[in-house]
């Protein structure tokens, strides 16, 4: 297993059914970030229930706020929307060996969200992870584990082969921001160095 750190200076991973002219972040990115960061990285279309399996956490320093324009199709007027951001972020993907090489040479931008929340990769390395009781958070969790947290209907990937894309899959988790403090405890496989336990999605169907 390779752990694969990247890092921006912002993020923002907006709701997928939110409509005002606030948007708000998530405080984790979905797994349809993850797909289209991993397929950024290998230039073309990756999908995560083909993997064996795929671990992320994120963690940020902050929140902020950005004013955007909003030009809709078809329309001259303009809208002025206030977007949340993340700030100083970084995201940690535990992935199969053979993505290294992918990571040392992205074919496309990396991406936290929005087209400006451009990502560098900071690091890449074998890490082996002892299970272990944990605090677990800056992540996502099948609702089925039955731990408390607020709950999203998020789509875990996109089918890249129509236009426009559609959600091939799309389930309900538990949005677990990165703990700081009191967070909810699994026995996971255990990153020492983050302190807390890495949940590896298994979607392969």
């Amino acid at each position: 297993m390779i752990r694969v750190k990247l890092r921006a200076w912002t993020a923002s991973f907006r709701y997928p059914t939110f409509q005002s002219g606030h948007q708000p972040t998530l405080p984790v990115p979905p797994p349809s970030t993850v797909q289209g960061i991993l397929s950024a990285a290998k230039g073309e279309p990756v999908y995560l229930t083909e993997l064996p399996y795929v671990g992320y956490v994120f963690r940020s320093e902050g929140k902020g706020f950005d004013l955007e324009k909003i030009y809709a199709l078809g329309k001259v007027e303009t809208d002025i929307m206030r977007r949340e951001f993340l700030y100083n972020a970084e995201l940690y993907l535990y992935l199969p060996d053979e993505w290294a090489e992918h990571f040392r040479r992205p074919r496309y931008q990396l991406l936290l969200g929005r087209s400006s929340d451009v990502a560098t990769v900071e690091e890449i390395k074998e890490v082996s992870l002892e299970e272990r009781e944990a605090l677990v958070g800056g992540t996502v969790l099948p609702v089925s584990l039955g731990v408390p947290g607020v709950v999203h209907t998020l789509v875990v990937e996109y089918d890249y082969s129509v236009t426009p894309r559609k959600a091939r899959l799309v389930r309900p988790f538990v949005v677990l921001p990165f703990p700081r403090g009191k967070a909810p405890r699994l026995k996971l496989p255990y990153d020492e160095e983050l302190g807390v336990g890495v949940y590896l999605h298994r979607w392969r169907e």
